[in-house]
């Protein structure tokens, strides 16, 4: 049994969307990625083709603006939801066409606009929050695809920090090494590292945020 699943990303630098096209396998056929037996869970996936997106220029404005926690007005939030809702959708359909797939399922990671990871006041209660917007109601809408979404609110509420998904990547990728110890740097927006202990199983990867970054 095989599933191939779309996943979307666009980062904090906002300056578009990108989409990666994963066949996920049950059984061993395709291409094999992950720790050495009895060290954690092994995924067999192969990468059928991905694509990057610009975000037309007053769009990608309009997000930049709407990172302004002073300035950003609820009716624009709503309609940017919407809109980008929309140009995941465009982006994953194209992709898709490109390369002749048919989807089981899509991953949206979503727009962040604000981001605090540190707990503060609010109200009588100390929270860290996270918001990403772009509507995963609107992709599922237009392309009849279940879509998986909201992935660093479920981290933060659990007291999570750093990239939602990419520790788990790293792990298939570079977990298992019976001897080394391995820590994988992710440079974008906001950048973050993956450390994984030698022959550690999963939940002993620890990931964090690192700050600002730039290429």
């Amino acid at each position: 049994m095989s599933m191939i699943i779309a996943g979307v990303m666009s980062g904090t630098s906002a300056d578009g969307i990108n989409v990666a096209l994963v066949r996920f396998a049950s059984e061993r056929t395709g291409r094999a990625r992950g720790p050495s037996p009895g060290q954690g869970p092994r995924s067999e996936f192969t990468l059928l083709g991905h694509a990057e997106y610009q975000f037309p220029a007053p769009v990608r404005r309009t997000i930049l603006e709407m990172m302004n926690a002073e300035l950003a007005r609820v009716a624009d939030l709503a309609r940017l939801n919407f809109l980008l809702g929309e140009l995941y959708a465009e982006a994953v359909a194209k992709t898709a066409r490109k390369h002749r797939v048919k989807l089981d399922l899509i991953g949206c990671h979503g727009q962040t606009l604000y981001h605090q990871g540190t707990p503060g006041r609010f109200l009588g209660r100390k929270l860290s929050v996270t918001w990403q917007t772009g509507e995963g109601a609107v992709i599922a809408a237009r392309l009849g695809v279940p879509v998986v979404s909201d992935f660093p609110p479920r981290r933060d509420s659990g007291g999570g920090k750093g990239a939602p998904l990419v520790p788990f990547l790293d792990y298939l990728f570079y977990g298992g090494h019976a001897a080394q110890n391995r820590i994988a740097q992710n440079i974008g927006g906001i950048a973050n590292l993956t450390a994984i202990p030698a022959g550690a199983p999963l939940r002993q990867v620890i990931a964090f945020d690192t700050g600002p970054a730039t290429w």
